[in-house]
C-alpha cells in the first residue's frame, strides 16, 4: 500500500502576525524583576504573565509554540544577555579592577544563595 501525499490548504495561514501583546509577554518571560523584598529579583509566573497581557494561561501556552514567536523570544533572551553580561570578563574580574557596579552584583548574587 502506497502512502497518499496530504494535499496542502489553498487557504492562506490563519495565524496572525505577532503584535505588541506578544512581545510584552516575550520581556516578561525573559527579564526578571526585582520583588518587594531587597536584592531579590524573580521572573513572574505563567499565570502571572497571562493575567499582565489579558489573555488565559492556554493562549500563553499556544503562543509559545509557535515557532515564529520561539524566534522572536530567542533573539530577544541574547539581545538581553548581550546587554546585561560583559563580554570576556567575568564580574570578579571586573570587580578586581575596580568596578563597583561588578562588586555590587557579585556581593547580592552571594546574599541570594
Amino acid at each position: 500500500m502506497t502512502k497518499r501525499k496530504k494535499k496542502g490548504s489553498k487557504q492562506p495561514s490563519q495565524v496572525p502576525p505577532l503584535d505588541k501583546r506578544h512581545y510584552i509577554a516575550m520581556e516578561l518571560m525573559i527579564k526578571p524583576y526585582y520583588d518587594e523584598k531587597p536584592g531579590r529579583n524573580r521572573r513572574p509566573s505563567r499565570t502571572e504573565i497571562a493575567e499582565l497581557v489579558g489573555i488565559s494561561r492556554m493562549q500563553l501556552y499556544r503562543w509559545e509554540q509557535r515557532k515564529d514567536f520561539q524566534y522572536e523570544k530567542g533573539k530577544m533572551l541574547r539581545s538581553y544577555l548581550r546587554k546585561t553580561v560583559p563580554k570576556g570578563r567575568t564580574h570578579a574580574e571586573m570587580a578586581l579592577a575596580g568596578d563597583a557596579k561588578a562588586l555590587q552584583q557579585l556581593l547580592s548574587a552571594f546574599k541570594a544563595i
